[in-house]
């Protein structure tokens, strides 16, 4: 599989979002920007604040975002955690920073259900000095109505998220070096990754196979239907997460697990694959 540098000298990049003009916007962490790269440029789509981490597109044309509420290592905790949307004029809303008693401590990652509801993670806040004692990861699903928790899931990280072909709820546990599922309601181990693969983001094949970003195993894992790992691709970075267009999967990554705001070493992949992604689900809030 063929892997195209895009470009290079970004601060914490992740969350990629095709758009309808066939450009990708992707957070970067670092810097409180979502960035836009097309047709070999790069530009900023949109200032956020704070550390957005996740993004995608609803129907209505604007992009969603999980907003980590500050730039790592920079000192400033001003900015709010929460689920923010950005409008196609450009203007950024924080439309939730509470769900079902919980604040939302460090959104990461989301998706749109089989119910047109919008799911994420919310990584914590325990791994963060700064905060004593700090708020465990847990799942979450917002909706006109205000939402409501799903799951805690502490000392684990929950990270990225995705739904399968059939609508199953995928997340993966960064401290878990693993993938899990929901499965009647109840948390289960899809498939158990390695020591040296730290799972992040993810997305779907239209043939099951699940393509997830790991960091400090340096690519892509790619994994069976059933949970097995069948590949890597090698990108020689810490990869954060990807999306498809097609058969392309591109790719957001970083040089160094330094998150600091100093730091300038993100990079942007586009990688050809044999597979086809798995169309996302629709939803607008």
């Amino acid at each position: 599989m063929d892997a195209v540098l895009l470009a290079s000298d970004l601060g914490f990049p992740e969350g990629p979002v095709i758009m309808p003009d066939g450009s990708v916007v992707f957070c970067d962490g670092n810097t409180g920007e979502l960035r836009r790269w097309k047709d070999g440029e790069l530009d900023v789509y949109a200032h956020t604040g704070g550390s957005p981490w996740g993004a995608l597109l609803g129907t209505d044309g604007a992009v969603y975002v999980t907003q980590g509420g500050n730039v790592p290592d920079s000192g400033d905790t001003s900015a709010i955690c929460g689920i923010q949307v950005v409008r196609p004029d450009g203007s950024v809303e924080l439309i939730s920073s509470e769900i079902g008693g919980h604040t939302l401590a460090g959104p990461n990652d989301l998706a749109f259900g089989p119910d047109g509801r919008l799911y994420f993670t919310d990584s914590g806040t325990e791994e963060d000095p700064r905060f004593d004692p700090g708020a465990p990861g847990r799942l979450f699903v917002l909706d006109s109505s205000g939402g409501e928790f799903l799951m805690e899931r502490p000392l684990l990280y929950p990270n990225g998220i995705a739904f399968d072909a059939d609508g199953t709820l995928y997340w993966t546990e960064s401290r878990g070096h693993r993938v899990c599922r929901l499965e009647n309601g109840e948390a289960t181990v899809f498939s158990q990754l390695t020591d040296n693969h730290v799972p992040d983001g993810m997305a779907f094949a239209d043939d099951g196979r699940l393509f997830v970003c790991t960091t400090i195993s340096g690519g892509v894992t790619i994994v069976s239907p059933t949970g097995e790992i069948l590949e890597e691709i090698s990108l020689g970075e810490h990869c954060t997460n990807c999306i498809f267009d097609g058969s392309d999967l591109y790719v957001t990554a970083t040089k160094v697990p330094d998150l600091g705001a100093e730091q300038r070493t993100g990079t942007f992949w586009r990688v050809d694959t044999d597979a086809t992604g798995l169309a996302l689900r629709p939803g607008q809030l």
